[in-house]
């Protein structure tokens, strides 16, 4: 039976899970009953939207409007039954009531929200706690300051790097889509998009929290949660140049050009670079740099390896041609 008690319970977002399937059946029964359960919900945020609160809370609250319910007022030396509708706004008051004491005690006020977006060029942001941010594509939203038992922040897709400041009164947490990561101080890379959300640690240690389950990630690790297929799977370490835009230097021991190519794309963020053909793809070479530019680098593959370099109009598209090597 769905009482007006899992009727709150279900409002305020803590029904059980079977209190849940039972009002979603009862709704889909009757008409009447989805216009009751509307019209109980229209009360409700007329009545100021009492915040939620914790189960024990709700339940405490529910009591003491279970006690006015069954009250009943002596009038004139006859004592009346209270009507329906009297008992329901009886209801909402105290719930009223008690929620504004709880949530005037226990909620912080509004934080203003400001947002850092990556467009053509990494935007670098510093937050209020000292927390550092490299945004390489896509977006953050952030606090000005940080005044509640965690920092929040909200990544809206794109690529980023973070190195949290250590607090462990105070825990930072990444929202992206529906997945949550967590960390007390730490380094780490996300990618996130409508495809996955993907978590690579430098440093430290990250929970990543996802709807399949959550991991605990240390230093060279990573993780994808697929949200296609709702997979969360381990990753391979990443390599020696994964944090190479981060700390500006790439190492190449006896690498296949295809590997060189691909880290390349992924430190000198605008530009599209391809080999001409498969067979390049089995050259090696053997060599580092420290914030080189591109071109710098490009000259060092030309003359190792004899090859050819074939730049667009704009130079952002660069085709490396060559006889290539055998395996």
């Amino acid at each position: 039976m769905v009482t007006d008690e899992i009727l709150v319970k279900y409002i305020v977002g803590e029904a059980e899970a079977h209190e849940v399937a039972m009002v979603e059946q009862w709704r889909k029964l009757d008409a009447a009953n989805e216009k009751h359960l509307q019209q109980f919900k229209t009360l409700w945020t007329e009545s100021a939207g009492i915040p939620h609160q914790d189960k024990v809370n709700v339940d405490k609250a529910w009591e003491q409007v279970q006690k006015t319910i069954h009250t009943k007022i002596e009038r004139k030396g006859r004592v009346l039954p209270i009507g329906r509708a009297w008992l329901m706004a009886a209801s909402f008051a105290l719930l009223l009531g008690i929620g504004f004491f709880l949530f005037n005690r226990t909620t912080p006020k509004a934080t203003e929200m400001l947002t850092a977006i990556a467009t053509d060029s990494v935007q670098n942001l510093t937050l209020a706690d000292g927390s550092d941010i490299m945004i390489r594509e896509g977006s953050i939203a952030y606090p000005k300051t940080f005044d509640g038992e965690k920092r929040a922040i909200k990544m809206n897709g794109g690529k980023a790097f973070f190195k949290i400041a250590p607090n462990k009164a105070q825990p930072f947490e990444i929202a992206s889509e529906n997945t949550t990561i967590t960390v007390v101080g730490t380094e780490f890379e996300i990618t996130a998009n409508t495809a996955f959300t993907q978590v690579l640690v430098r440093e430290g240690k990250v929970k990543f929290n996802t709807p399949k389950g959550e991991l605990f990630l240390t230093a060279g690790m990573g993780a994808k949660y697929n949200r296609k297929t709702q997979q969360l799977e381990k990753l391979m370490p990443p390599s020696n140049n994964t944090f190479g835009y981060v700390t500006g230097a790439l190492k190449f021991e006896n690498k296949m050009l295809k590997e060189v190519v691909n880290d390349l794309n992924q430190y000198y963020q605008g530009y599209s670079i391809e080999l001409e053909n498969k067979a390049l793809e089995n050259c090696r070479i053997t060599s580092s740099f420290n914030h080189d530019k591109l071109e710098t680098v490009l000259d060092v593959l030309s003359l190792t390896l004899n090859l050819e370099i074939e730049r667009s109009a704009d130079k952002k598209f660069i085709l490396i041609k060559g006889k290539g090597c055998t395996p």
